[in-house]
């Protein structure tokens, strides 16, 4: 479904979809029939081979389990020479990365409804990859800077200065991961004989967060804090924070089942 509704997104960069399954090609064709059809193959990996070549085959599962052969979700990107560009994985197959950050991180695609906010320094454009999201999926927020010129602000691992800080605030349905800043420059400050990592001209900041599966509601609102010091030639300003949210919806997985004559049998099970 999610796939689908970004297919568009993903031929305007060039690239083709498909999705692989380790179910009968009879279970995918009842798939897409319920869901009204697909725009993109659907492709029966029965027996796990590719599952197995590409190492994904999760052997969490016993054999002999109805889920024996599922792979561990997930996405790759394929040039057209056959080699993996990158890949997205996550233990749970309710946690994947959505379509769309992928699209953010790979291709700087523009996401969901913006939220500017305009300082003294800076201005801050920030944007959800998708303005849906199912709940349990982790999702890309991303920010983007734009400073004057002859401004910076300081990157991670300066010293004696307050570095830019995207905080998730404290909420119960969010678990906020790891922050992926650009590679910083290096100005040397001659009047201290310091040289200090920084950002100028236009910057852009990825944070994830994954939505827990249990939250309920059909909006949710993620409130952030993003925290920074900037100085231009003449100044050093006092650190500052921006608080503000990004606001999605949410819908629930499909977890209907296919019928039970479709269903895999466990070893030793009646066929």
């Amino acid at each position: 479904m999610e796939l689908g509704q970004s297919l568009p997104k993903f031929r305007a960069q060039g690239l083709g979809v498909a999705a692989i399954s380790y179910d009968r090609p009879e279970v995918l064709r009842h798939f897409s029939e319920r869901m009204g059809g697909f725009p993109f193959p659907l492709l029966s990996d029965e027996g796990s081979t590719v599952i197995r070549a590409f190492g994904i085959f999760n052997h969490n599962i016993p054999e002999g389990h109805e889920w024996y052969g599922i792979p561990f979700p997930g996405t790759f990107l394929v040039d057209e020479n056959e080699i993996v560009r990158a890949k997205y994985f996550e233990e749970m197959h309710r946690q994947r990365y959505t379509a769309d950050s992928i699209l953010v991180r790979e291709y700087g695609a523009s996401g969901g409804k913006r939220v500017e906010v305009t300082t003294d320094h800076l201005r801050l454009v920030a944007f959800p990859a998708q303005d849906v999201v199912s709940r349990g999926n982790r999702v890309t927020l991303a920010l983007d800077l734009d400073l004057p010129p002859r401004m910076h602000v300081y990157a991670p691992g300066v010293r004696g200065y307050r570095p830019v800080v995207v905080d998730v605030d404290a909420h119960p349905s969010l678990l906020a991961h790891e922050t992926d800043f650009p590679e910083p420059e290096f100005l040397h400050l001659e009047a201290i004989k310091e040289t200090v990592p920084v950002y100028h001209g236009r910057v852009r900041i990825l944070k994830d967060v994954t939505i827990s599966p249990r939250f309920r509601d059909e909006k949710l609102s993620i409130p952030l804090t993003f925290s920074y010091q900037a100085c231009d030639d003449k100044v050093c300003y006092a650190p500052s924070q921006v608080k503000f949210a990004l606001e999605v919806a949410l819908v629930p997985h499909d977890s209907e089942r296919v019928p039970e004559a479709l269903q895999k049998k466990k070893s030793g099970s009646d066929e």
